[in-house]
């Protein structure tokens, strides 16, 4: 396994150059929309750690790379859970660096913003894009870096329906206000914390279901 991890550390300081800009960019981000920055910088940054964290699995696919690495002390299994222990460092890494940049610029700029407050919009921009990653990766497993490309196309255009049919049903239609209105309400009376308990719980279970799906699609995988 430790093979495992510094294989993949290699490859991820070829890439640290593309990560160091990101970050720049989401600090632009912060500096140029405010408080409004921490959603789209954490989103630009947390998707480029994912895509990373996916390019990584490429290169483990790609030239018969699985049958090198499993010929290494290193089961399916054992291949399966790396992969999905690194996609929660990744996502969490992301969680944890933009909180901390976002708060010294929150301090630079006097915004007025606990730390508290950052974290949670970090944290829910963090459990999205993870949840749309554990969808992506038993995908990838099964089906190769290739087909991904188009799924993850497929995923992207479904995404961007949901978020533009939501705004358009919350702005021109008397229910969609009323769900929005509910949902607001229970945050104001409860607070954020709370919802973000129960989308982690959400997200919870579907990383367990995509991580089952995962080690049944390496399991059946010709190599």
């Amino acid at each position: 396994m430790m093979g495992l991890w510094l294989h993949d550390y290699y490859l991820f300081k070829r890439q640290r150059l593309a990560v160091g800009l990101t970050w720049g960019l989401a600090v632009l981000c912060l500096i140029g929309f405010g408080s409004w920055g921490i959603e789209i910088g954490m989103t630009l940054f947390a998707i480029m750690l994912s895509m990373l964290l996916l390019s990584i699995l490429s290169d483990n696919q790609q030239n018969h790379g699985l049958k090198f690495l499993l010929a290494l002390p290193v089961t399916r299994t054992n291949f399966v859970r790396q992969k999905y222990e690194l996609l929660l460092v990744n996502v969490a890494s992301a969680v944890l660096i933009m909180t901390g940049t976002t708060w010294l610029v929150a301090g630079i700029q006097r915004w007025q913003l606990s730390l508290g407050a950052i974290f949670q919009q970090a944290y829910l921009v963090g459990l999205v894009i993870l949840a749309l990653l554990v969808v992506i990766l038993p995908y990838q497993l099964k089906h190769g870096p290739e087909a991904t490309q188009t799924f993850m196309s497929v995923v992207g255009a479904v995404v961007a329906a949901v978020i533009g049919g939501g705004y358009l049903s919350v702005q021109k239609t008397s229910w969609g206000r009323t769900i929005f209105d509910h949902i607001l309400t229970a945050v104001q009376q409860h607070g954020l914390t709370s919802l973000l308990l129960v989308i982690t719980g959400l997200v919870v279970i579907l990383l367990i279901s995509s991580y089952l799906m995962g080690r049944q699609a390496l399991a059946q995988l010709e190599l």
